[in-house]
């Protein structure tokens, strides 16, 4: 028999053993359902899950470290991994956004003038997406949230080790110092750019779980040498955009600690403002702050943002002609007068899958990132600031749209919660 009876500290609930009966408070009884001592949340999960959760893992290290095989194989893997999970889909609004948006982009195949350029891109677009919703359906324990989370610290920490003990320059000269942005270090194979932002991510991602709350000492330390490490490689590529976006992630993160509800309000009202009407022509208002920025990184200097400040006008008018379906996933690069890609998240969405894939790109980013803003767990809400804050200069300058670097650490995001709710018991209500 159970029996409980009201506390001053709560509700205690007693249990028969072998020696009589003991008595736990309500507040044990959360922190340990079933009488198991553990940390909040659930830090077990059933074996028969244990192959979905290793596929996803696999998902998480490789997105950085092996990241031509990931775009390959990462659309395949996150199938197998939902299938051999063992549990019910979620049909939740961003898993159904992101199935709409990878049909969608099925659909933008019918109208391209480049058939064979686009299938490539659109394999992107629908890979990421599919390893977003296999993430989010296999993390429902904050076991998997921080298991997923560190494989994929560990790929990012693995590629800057790399880049850090064998860097191949752009040039037959040596930095002068740290800061010297004109010589860059990269990785064979791989964009000096999407290096950095997928480094700039695990810096983030490295204080999301740390907001989250580790379950010793010992991984809060191991979490901060990880950005460490991860800081230093973003240096190394000399890539402007990830470097901004550590730093204002930093910033963020200090004004959420001593002003949460306008960092909060900055997140959720500044970062669309920018994202939008930067790119659509908010860029001509702020030219001259925009400049400053541009000259401010020794070696860097271009005076237009190393030809932003001329491709988005272009970007703009390209997507003009197709304003509702867009001209094709890859369209831009391949067929477009300039022969490169909008770098920005907006234009480069726009042109590939028009204003419907904009819609659907923007509920899915929308409705994620709503789960774990509206928690009540401060912790939950500042690790969604963060994020969101520091890829926004990402986002804004750079082609980050498809990448599944981005897509996994969305999605562990948007999974956060899970890190409060102990095994068994509800999810905390969302705040209005």
């Amino acid at each position: 028999m159970t029996a409980v009876l009201p506390d001053r500290n709560g509700l205690r609930t007693l249990t028969p053993s072998s020696t009589g009966t003991r008595a736990t408070t309500g507040r044990d009884a959360a922190r340990h359902p079933g009488g198991a001592r553990r940390a909040p949340g659930d830090l077990r999960f059933s074996g028969r899950h244990v192959p979905g959760l290793v596929l996803v893992c696999a998902i998480a290290f490789s997105a950085q470290w092996a990241t031509s095989a990931t775009n390959r194989y990462g659309a395949a893997t996150a199938l197998v991994a939902i299938l051999v999970s063992c549990r019910a889909p979620r049909l939740d609004l961003p898993d159904l956004l992101a199935a709409a948006l990878g049909l969608w982009t099925c659909v933008t195949l019918l109208w391209p003038a480049d058939l064979e350029a686009a299938i490539p891109m659109a394999y992107l677009y629908g890979a990421a997406c599919a390893m977003f919703i296999a993430v989010r359906h296999i993390v429902r324990t904050r076991a998997a949230l921080f298991a997923v989370g560190y494989a994929f610290l560990a790929g990012c920490v693995s590629t800057s080790i790399k880049l850090i003990s064998n860097p191949i320059p752009n040039s037959t000269q040596a930095r002068d110092t740290v800061m010297d942005f004109s010589i860059r270090y990269g990785i064979e194979g791989v964009n000096y750019n999407y290096t950095a932002y997928s480094l700039a991510a695990g810096v983030a991602l490295a204080a999301v779980l740390m907001l989250l709350g580790p379950a010793t000492k010992i991984e809060w330390l191991c979490l901060l040498a990880a950005a460490a490490v991860l800081f230093w490689g973003v240096l190394l590529t000399g890539t402007r955009g990830a470097l901004i976006s550590v730093l204002v992630g930093a910033g963020y993160l200090l004004l959420s600690t001593v002003a949460a509800r306008l960092a909060r309000a900055m997140a959720v009202v500044v970062v669309p403002i920018v994202l939008i009407g930067v790119p659509l022509g908010l860029y001509r208002v702020l030219s001259s702050e925009m400049l400053w920025l541009d000259g401010a990184f020794a070696g860097r200097e271009t005076g237009d943002l190393s030809g932003r400040l001329y491709i988005w006008p272009y970007a703009v008018s390209s997507w003009g002609e197709s304003p509702l379906l867009g001209i094709g996933p890859g369209m831009l690069t391949a067929t477009g007068r300039l022969g490169i890609g909008a770098h920005n998240l907006l234009l480069s969405v726009g042109n590939d899958l028009g204003l419907v894939g904009v819609l659907l790109y923007a509920g899915i980013l929308t409705f994620a990132l709503a789960i774990p803003f509206r928690h009540t767990v401060g912790g939950c809400v500042r690790a969604a600031g963060v994020f969101l804050v520091s890829q926004t200069p990402i986002w804004l300058t750079g082609h980050w749209e498809a990448s599944p670097v981005c897509f996994v650490a969305l999605a562990l995001v948007s999974v956060a919660p899970v890190a409060f709710r102990p095994s068994g018991l509800p999810a905390p209500a969302p705040r209005g």
